[in-house]
């Protein structure tokens, strides 16, 4: 799988970042804008609400969405209010993918009518493959990065390779722009050739075709997330 750095990618992009997770990599900070006119959204699995910051310390927009039981005082119902400096909203349930693809599309919705930049981190991929199966785990990847593209975010995904097989990772290799890398997990990446990837998805659902070439969809709704992820 060829890899590149940060520096070389020029946004807006999506980009899948390979790391283990016993150290939180330096390109994650560097895959984000940082300025006054750049919305942030941050999208984590807890077990607990996310800390957050002090609205007189941030520079623009932040978002934080967080996955799983959560503790906080509006609860799941509530729509997220986008008046504030930080923006929360949760999805309790991390099987949800249509849930949870339709809140960060919510996020872009909002911030891309403002006209202001937008980065996302998601952390992580293999938080959601610990809840669904691999092939409704790529078809998200697949629906989202699309979406996130129609609105020009520069956006990332975390992916610990640790537990997975190395057909695994090439194959959603393929849904990104680019792929970034650690020093630690850099040289252990795989190739996966086009056979590769059509056998693993073959495996995954013999009677799914999933398109993964440039002629791909370009753009999904709200709606369009929601009919594809949903049950």
């Amino acid at each position: 799988m060829d890899t590149t750095t940060p520096a070389a990618i020029d946004p807006p992009a999506n980009v899948l970042l390979v790391h283990s997770r016993r150290a939180a990599p330096n390109a994650c900070e560097e895959l984000c804008y940082d300025d006054s006119d750049t919305a942030h959204l941050a999208v984590t699995f807890a077990d607990e609400e996310p800390d957050c910051p002090d609205e007189e310390a941030i520079d623009g927009p932040l978002g934080q969405l967080t996955i799983g039981e959560v503790l906080t005082d509006a609860g799941d119902e509530s729509e997220p209010d986008f008046t504030r400096p930080v923006v929360t909203d949760s999805v309790t349930d991390p099987t949800d993918l249509s849930a949870i693809g339709v809140a960060v599309s919510r996020f872009c919705k909002h911030w891309d009518e403002t006209g202001g930049e937008i980065t996302i981190c998601f952390d992580s991929l293999d938080a959601l493959l610990r809840h669904s199966s691999p092939k409704e785990v790529f078809q998200f990847a697949h629906v989202l990065t699309n979406r996130l593209s129609s609105v020009d975010a520069y956006a990332h995904f975390h992916f610990d390779p640790a537990r997975h097989e190395d057909r695994v990772i090439s194959t959603f290799g393929t849904i990104f722009d680019a792929v970034v890398a650690d020093d630690e997990t850099h040289e252990s990446l795989p190739e996966a050739t086009d056979e590769d990837v059509a056998a693993l998805l073959a495996e995954w659902d013999e009677e799914s075709t999933v398109d993964t070439g440039s002629d791909a969809v370009t753009e999904a709704t709200d709606e369009d997330i929601a009919r594809t992820l949903g049950n």
